[in-house]
């Protein structure tokens, strides 16, 4: 039998068209394998700039607010540090209000370092006067009188522990004092002492002495470049040594000699010591 030939242009197309089949199979093989790889591939890369870009978003909003609290603390701080220096300078300035004389009158009496009773009365001793005001010392009077006259401040010198009410009680126990130096403990100063260029200071004369408190004051302050007025009160012994004591006690300061009021007469001398505080005014 023979075999029945296809014409030659049929066979070709036959081929063109399997050849052309077989291509585009492959192509779309190598496309869908090719698709999974890329995607594993590009997905960190992808996610690498989002985690970068909040990084740095978060960088970003922790430096720019960094300066504004900063800036905020140092503002707070400068006005702290402002309100601080307002507050000194105001204090300052009520310290300096407060102290307008350079002059001081410092003094010492039973008035004020003893417990009296209310009833105490003028015949406990001769160095106390009584007025509307209770029990006032000679010392303490003559000091509120120079005050007076001169603009200055006074302060009383006060011992830690007190002398006893009874007069003779007092004059036994001071008098141990005096024979054996003792310095008794004083008060905390109510004033500055240093701070006063002129110093009266009044005391009693205690068997030709200064009060043991007195000497106790001086050794506590150095009145070097002061000028020291001496007032005392007896009864009957002047200034004895007294002047001459303070001057040995504080060599670097000017010692003037003041007035000796009889303790009885207190009261009759006001005029004379007003009158000596308006005549020797530095």
């Amino acid at each position: 039998m023979k075999k029945k030939l296809l014409p030659m242009g049929v066979v070709l197309v036959s081929l063109l068209l399997g050849l052309t089949a077989c291509g585009n199979s492959s192509a779309a093989s190598g496309q869908d394998s090719a698709t999974p790889q890329e995607t594993v591939a590009e997905a960190p890369e992808a996610e690498a700039p989002d985690e970068g870009e909040k990084t740095e978003e978060t960088e970003e909003t922790t430096d720019s607010s960094a300066p504004e609290e900063t800036a905020q603390a140092s503002t707070e701080q400068e006005s702290a540090v402002a309100d601080n220096d307002a507050t000194a300078a105001a204090a300052s300035e009520d310290g300096g209000s407060a102290r307008q004389s350079d002059t001081l009158v410092v003094y010492f009496s039973r008035v004020g370092n003893t417990d009296f009773q209310e009833t105490v009365d003028a015949d406990s001793s001769a160095s106390i006067r009584i007025d509307e005001n209770g029990p006032m010392g000679n010392a303490g009077q003559i000091a509120a009188w120079i005050a007076d006259a001169s603009g200055g401040e006074t302060m009383e010198i006060l011992t830690e522990e007190t002398y006893p009410a009874d007069y003779n009680e007092t004059v036994s126990q001071a008098k141990q004092e005096q024979s054996v130096g003792f310095r008794p403990l004083l008060k905390a100063d109510e004033k500055a002492v240093e701070e006063y260029s002129t110093i009266y200071l009044v005391f009693p004369n205690w068997w030709g002495d200064l009060p043991m408190p007195v000497y106790s004051f001086l050794d506590a302050h150095d009145l070097t470049g002061k000028t020291v007025n001496v007032f005392v009160t007896h009864e009957g012994s002047g200034f004895s040594n007294t002047v001459g004591t303070i001057e040995e006690l504080e060599p670097g300061a000017e010692v003037r000699q003041g007035l000796a009021v009889q303790g009885g007469s207190v009261t009759d001398e006001e005029q004379n010591i007003r009158q000596w505080v308006n005549d020797n005014r530095n």
